[in-house]
């Protein structure tokens, strides 16, 4: 297929090692002659949407997040107590059982007497492993990190300074990684605010808008027992049904089939680059007639919208 002339922007959501799907993402809309305006990450989407943006080839992608995956990063034990537990693993040896309570006592502790999980210096080194230290202005398709300002509570839009100072504060997520200084704020994981960076992507006058959502399945068979986890299974139910909202923003919406995989299960990083790939060819007929005929899309949504805000007495609607 010819390259087709208009462009999409991309909207690319957090989502920890889920995010490796962006991967794929692009390695469809590359194969099919698809052009990128402009990129606006969050969290791991920062991380993903910044290589693009830098001119990485989806194939140089795919190659460092397989080197990522052998890595010392990747195979840090605290990452795979993390996993273990989630997916309640059984540990083989005595080796195994010793080091998952050695490090599930180091997290616990560090969640309880210091600021975060891992040191400031492990998620820099994650981010230095895919990004060099080049100011944003220099990438070759217009980039933003999206980040949470501590205070305020309000989305921070970076799209200046520090390429791996951006992304940093973007992928710096709570109780994890340390917060992170920038410009005067205290920053956190854009995902807080903005899981999937729709609304900054509009604000930025982003049009044919492409969201990806990597975000976890919230449904679950099992019924919390205790108050906490009452507390915190709620707190996941409200994020994920405001996420929802905030991606009717988008024109078109991907969403690779990675919910039930592990934030930190770097492991699966082949499996949920080919998911990013397959749900994005699976949209492709979709993303064409978008760039082919989105005025007419964008006219439908924009009076949706306004049906809506006449119905409820608000000023602003969602389709």
């Amino acid at each position: 297929m010819s390259r087709l002339e208009a462009g999409l922007t991309l909207a690319l959501g957090g989502g920890g090692a889920r995010g490796f799907a962006h991967v794929g993402v692009v390695e469809a809309l590359h194969a099919k002659g698809v052009r990128v305006e402009a990129i606006v990450g969050t969290s791991s989407g920062a991380i993903a949407g910044a290589g693009y943006a830098l001119g990485y080839s989806p194939q140089q992608m795919r190659e460092r997040v397989l080197q990522f995956t052998r890595s010392s990063l990747a195979l840090d034990p605290r990452v795979q107590a993390l996993v273990a537990q989630s997916e309640d693993k059984v540990c083989t040896s005595l080796g195994d059982r010793v080091g998952r309570i050695f490090c599930q006592g180091r997290m616990v502790k560090s969640l309880l007497l210091g600021s975060s999980v891992f040191e400031p210096r492990f998620m820099q080194d994650m981010i230095a492993f895919f990004l060099p230290d080049v100011p944003i202005e220099s990438t070759r398709i217009p980039f933003a990190a999206v980040a949470t300002d501590v205070r305020s509570g309000q989305t921070v839009v970076i799209d200046q300074g520090s390429l791996r100072q951006a992304v940093l504060a973007s992928s710096s997520v709570p109780g994890v990684a340390p917060l992170v200084e920038y410009q005067g704020r205290l920053l956190m994981d854009g995902g807080v605010a903005a899981l999937v960076p729709t609304l900054e992507a509009r604000q930025r006058g982003g049009r044919h808008l492409l969201a990806v959502c990597v975000d976890r399945e919230i449904a679950s068979e099992e019924t919390p027992r205790q108050a906490l986890e009452l507390y915190l299974r709620a707190g996941d139910i409200q994020g994920a049904l405001l996420s929802r909202l905030v991606q009717r923003e988008a024109d078109l919406v991907v969403r690779p089939a990675v919910g039930s995989i592990h934030w930190m299960d770097f492991g699966k990083a082949p499996l949920i680059m080919d998911l990013g790939r397959e749900a994005t060819q699976r949209l492709m007929p979709e993303i064409e007639i978008l760039l082919h005929d989105g005025w007419r899309r964008r006219l439908s949504r924009a009076w949706r919208a306004g049906r809506l805000a006449l119905g409820n007495g608000s000023h602003r609607g969602l389709p």
